[in-house]
């Protein structure tokens, strides 16, 4: 094998060139600072797609019914998507409340940014926000996101966490804090360049007009996931409005942990079902995620390619070095902004696991996998599940 083709050296390009990524995004989050400075007060509507969540939905709401911001200016609307466990029931039971609570019905559609869409549709706020049934939002989040739309920006992106400290009990939570810290942090590092990768619509707000402006999601309704990302890059990709990351407490958002392994694996594949669209939306970030994909299989076969002399040890360990080293900048730089000290202790194990983790949901994601709210996917469409027809009920108002 000649030597420019030799383990080493490949293994050697990967490590550097993911490296060199994890500073990338340390420098963004240095680079551009939350500017939280307009004052307007504008009209504002909350949206929030709800299946199946009746464990969580009142939670959600008295969150966002005890906002700081002048209750006359904005209003909720819950779309419950085919819920069949009384989400809808609970909803009307905030009827009376001071801001307006409005609920309306789809009929097992599928897709969550089909029930988003029908919501905003309806909605008659300037600026949308766009949280999940079971987040818990901070007193100031609306005013705080609001205060991040200058001139030209159409789109802020905010921070969401895992659970409380509190709520990580075991080494399964933590892990599942120490892998989302990472992901927020990479989020807020490529912003700061002024190229967002990423979006969690746990933590959402968007112009309406920017949304109307490049066709909301016309162009990937067929997708079973990424009424985030998928949204966030379509918006970047016109080139017609900025996109800002809010890094104020006051604007995060927290989500509780997953029910087991298999649900946190099951919501990472469902993810990585979007990489073919990103691809071509975004190839930076494409690019980014299958060198990633390439290192971590690079780091489970380490071990077999020097034991049977393939690869020198030294070069390896280099490797885990490198790719450690860039990693535990970015989850420090997410540990800063969040605060959450406590889950510095987590991160051996993430980065023991990580190589793991990205293949099996990698390889998972690239087929479309995954099951979600009791429907099957596959290449990112669902095969078995309810009805896809949709209607809409007359929303009630509050």
């Amino acid at each position: 094998m000649p030597a420019l083709y030799a383990p080493e050296y490949l293994l050697a390009f990967c490590a550097l060139a993911y490296l060199l990524g994890a500073c990338w995004f340390v420098a963004g989050m240095r680079r551009r600072p939350g500017n939280a400075n307009a004052e307007r007060v504008q009209w504002v509507s909350v949206v929030v797609a709800a299946r199946d969540e009746a464990a969580h939905i009142a939670c959600c709401l008295r969150a966002l019914l005890a906002q700081d911001y002048p209750q006359d200016r904005y209003e909720i609307i819950v779309v419950d998507d085919g819920s069949t466990d009384g989400t809808g029931h609970i909803v009307r039971e905030f009827s009376g409340e001071t801001a307006s609570v409005r609920l309306l019905r789809t009929e097992g559609s599928g897709s969550k940014k089909a029930a988003l869409s029908l919501g905003i549709t309806k909605a008659r706020g300037e600026v949308i926000l766009t949280t999940d049934a079971d987040c818990e939002v901070a007193p100031g989040w609306i005013r705080g996101m609001l205060s991040h739309f200058d001139d030209g920006v159409g789109m802020v992106i905010g921070f969401s966490q895992i659970g409380s400290p509190s709520a990580i009990k075991g080494w399964r939570q933590g892990y599942e804090a120490a892998d989302f810290t990472c992901l927020m942090a990479c989020i807020w590092g490529s912003a700061g360049w002024g190229h967002p990768m990423a979006a969690s619509g746990q933590n959402l707000a968007f112009l309406r007009e920017a949304f109307l402006d490049v066709g909301g999601y016309e162009k990937v309704m067929h997708r079973a996931s990424g009424d985030d990302v998928l949204l966030m890059q379509t918006m970047r990709r016109s080139g017609r409005w900025s996109i800002v990351f809010a890094n104020q407490p006051t604007t995060f958002v927290r989500h509780p942990v997953a029910g087991s392994w298999g649900g946190l694996f099951g919501q990472r594949s469902r993810w990585a079902s979007n990489a073919p669209t990103l691809a071509g939306l975004d190839p930076l970030f494409f690019g980014y995620m299958l060198l990633t994909y390439v290192l971590s299989w690079a780091m489970l076969m380490a071990p077999l390619l020097c034991w049977i002399g393939l690869l020198e040890p030294l070069w390896a360990l280099g490797a885990v070095g490198a790719k450690v080293g860039g990693e535990w900048g970015v989850f420090n730089g997410g540990i800063v902004l969040s605060g959450r000290r406590e889950l510095r202790r987590y991160f051996p194990l993430w980065a023991l696991l990580q190589p793991l983790h990205v293949v099996l949901v990698g390889s998972l994601g690239s087929l479309g996998i995954f099951r979600w709210k009791g429907r099957v996917h596959l290449w990112g469409r669902r095969v078995r599940g309810a009805s896809p027809n949709v209607e809409v009920s007359q929303p009630s108002r509050r």
